[in-house]
């Protein structure tokens, strides 16, 4: 599994530089305990990876995670390979994270998207809405990331 997340994560950062705190130079180098580490969790987090498939490929991805007690939910590397676009798996991704978060009595979900990306209108139509919290997409990047809330109680 950690093989085939490392690949998916790989051509998402390479698909859309612009949407991840990450970057691709940077995971490239990763080794396997770091791949592993993101499936199921870092420093304290728990996380829960869905992916979507066709056949036996993986077309998306997205990631929940808690960390430590806290009693909200965060949605990361949500990601749909550009040919499998607009037929509904990214809502589906989405709405799988949210059950997960359900299932341990999760607050809400949150998630970090780039203002101005088709992504915020995508998530906004799913219920998300705007906490007025923002900053920059990573350390030296000129992009601002919006975060976003989906209120579960």
């Amino acid at each position: 599994m950690g093989a085939r997340s490392r690949e998916i994560r790989l051509r998402a950062l390479a698909d859309a530089p612009d949407a991840f705190g990450s970057r691709y130079e940077d995971e490239l180098g990763s080794g396997e305990a770091e791949w592993r580490a993101w499936i199921t969790g870092w420093e304290g987090a728990r996380n829960a990876m869905v992916v979507a498939e066709a056949g036996q490929d993986w077309v998306g991805i997205a990631v929940g995670s808690r960390s430590g007690e806290e009693p909200d939910a965060h949605l990361y590397s949500m990601w749909v390979d550009s040919a499998w676009r607009r037929r509904g798996l990214g809502a589906r991704l989405v709405e799988e994270v949210v059950s997960w978060a359900r299932s341990w009595g999760a607050r809400a979900v949150e998630l970090g998207v780039t203002h101005s990306n088709e992504a915020e209108r995508f998530y906004e139509r799913l219920g998300f809405r705007p906490t007025g919290e923002s900053g920059p997409l990573r350390e030296g990047s000129e992009l601002l990331v919006l975060v976003l809330r989906y209120e579960l109680t």
